[in-house]
């Protein structure tokens, strides 16, 4: 529609890169407004641009707070372009930056769009001109590459439960108050396992005094996740990939494949990934479960560790602040949600309300995926 697409770099990629991924918006070249403060989140948008076909380059700009030296940069900028060739795109960039931009355009008669990211509508600042709904979504690749973050692997994404393993799930969430505690003490003996770097663990007498722990192993020798040797109160597990499974993956795997069971509902953008690890030029991250919905990063934490109590440590905190800490995978409009088997406690239940983190627990789990679909929905 328009060869030139003006766009101003902030904090926030996505509305620059959206209508980029239309095939009836898409420009042949991007022109990226950069100040200085912006000039790294420029770099990163540059690249995720680049592999659309689409020609990039960076104008630096002197947001000065001066109306009169901002506007007469971008009349400078207009100058070689034609009427009709060259759009701006005012979603992003400061609010000062924004006015003075549309001012200018509005004043040469040149196109000013805005881009609404939760409708996906490309929205025209006059009054000859309808929304254009974007016909293209984000996939979480290309998204996390706009903020500077490349995909180092997620190699349980297509592994996906065999039908024992989504039974053990199923009766694990239904049981959810009575095995409690009995899924804290196989927590306890994979990770015993881990530690020693073997697939075999003893039972305690304390284990072995759990009511519901003889019908928890049972479930999970059905599940093909470990065998239990009675007359030495010992168990094997069957591989690393089900100790794992055992010391809290299973939460991990039913979250995934409840969410995508919302994909044929058209809510998500593309799959479901399961324990992404994410690399930047700072930090490695890993991320339990993340999904593109709205073309907003969604990404959550699981744990079926205690979380309250004298044994609880600090498991429920580092959670919260993991989630915090790697907001910023997805700029300001990324969502975070803490998925816990056990209650949290007081203190930490009120530290998510104040980061703003969704929490679901305890007997929450069984309707998990009806609130991750109002979650999407902003309900």
């Amino acid at each position: 529609m328009f060869k030139t697409h003006l766009c101003m770099v902030s904090a926030q990629a996505a509305p620059n890169l959206l209508p980029l991924l239309d095939d009836q918006f898409k420009p042949q070249e991007v022109i990226l407004l950069v100040t200085d403060a912006m000039r790294e989140k420029a770099k990163y948008l540059q690249e995720a641009i680049q592999p659309l076909g689409i020609k990039v380059m960076q104008h630096p700009f002197s947001a000065t707070g001066n109306f009169h030296s901002m506007q007469q940069q971008l009349e400078d900028l207009l100058k070689p372009f034609a009427p009709g060739e060259i759009a701006l795109n005012v979603t992003g960039g400061t609010k000062w930056m924004a006015i003075t931009a549309q001012e200018v355009f509005r004043f040469n008669n040149r196109p000013v769009f805005y881009v609404d990211i939760d409708s996906g509508q490309l929205l025209f600042l006059d009054d000859s001109s309808q929304a254009h709904t974007l016909s293209a979504k984000i996939k979480l690749e290309n998204y996390l590459r706009a903020y500077g973050y490349k995909i180092l692997s997620n190699h349980k994404q297509a592994k996906g439960l065999t039908a024992e393993q989504r039974e053990l799930c199923q009766s694990l969430v239904t049981n959810i108050t009575e095995w409690g505690a009995a899924l804290g003490q196989l927590n306890r003996l994979a990770h015993m396992a881990e530690n020693n770097s073997n697939l075999t663990a003893s039972l305690t007498a304390l284990e072995k005094a759990d009511p519901h722990l003889p019908h928890l192993l049972k479930e999970c020798e059905a599940a093909n996740i470990l065998t239990f040797t009675p007359t030495n109160n010992s168990l094997r597990f069957s591989s690393d990939e089900a100790r794992f499974f055992a010391n809290g993956g299973w939460l991990e795997e039913y979250i995934n494949s409840r969410i995508n069971e919302l994909k044929s509902e058209g809510l998500l953008q593309d799959n479901s990934h399961l324990n992404l690890k994410i690399a930047s030029q700072n930090a490695t991250n890993e991320v339990d479960v993340a999904f593109m919905a709205n073309n907003r990063l969604h990404i959550i934490e699981c744990k079926t560790r205690r979380l309250t109590g004298q044994f609880a440590g600090s498991a429920g905190t580092e959670s919260l602040y993991k989630l915090d800490s790697i907001r910023d995978l997805g700029g300001l409009g990324t969502k975070s949600m803490l998925v816990s088997y056990r209650p949290l406690g007081n203190a930490d239940a009120q530290r998510a309300q104040d980061l703003r983190i969704r929490v679901v627990q305890g007997e929450g789990i069984q309707r998990i995926k009806e609130t991750i679909r109002r979650w999407i929905l902003g309900n």
